[in-house]
């Protein structure tokens, strides 16, 4: 029987239970490996075979593909938190006046220099 997409797709519909992907990964090593020699050897008796081979190659990529798609995980839906960053404050701050805030401000300046 000649390998080609068509086999391929049968032969993973017939088999899709019983076949891992680890075997699948094998497989296809085994047709590229065939896909190169058949190159190097520039056998032009063999194109029908080489096509083939290269659908059988598309058809188990796709394969492939398919079992590695992760299944749609529903996403929470977030929302919004409009909540204040921090609390305000409990007390009040004190109303300083003109001479008291510049007293303090001069004790920064000078603690500063330190």
């Amino acid at each position: 029987m000649a390998t080609n997409g068509e086999s391929a797709r049968k032969w993973l519909e017939e088999n899709r239970e019983q076949i891992t992907e680890e075997r699948i990964l094998q497989i296809r090593s085994n047709l590229v490996k065939k896909v190169n020699q058949m190159a190097e050897s520039d056998n032009l008796d063999v194109s029908d075979e080489h096509q083939g081979l290269l659908e059988a190659l598309d058809v188990m990529d796709g394969w492939l593909q398919e079992r590695t798609v992760p299944q749609e995980i529903p996403i929470e839906s977030s929302e919004l938190d409009y909540s204040p960053l921090i609390q305000p404050p409990s007390e009040p701050a004190p109303q300083l006046t003109q001479e008291e805030k510049l007293r303090r401000f001069q004790n920064l300046l000078k603690s500063s220099k330190k």
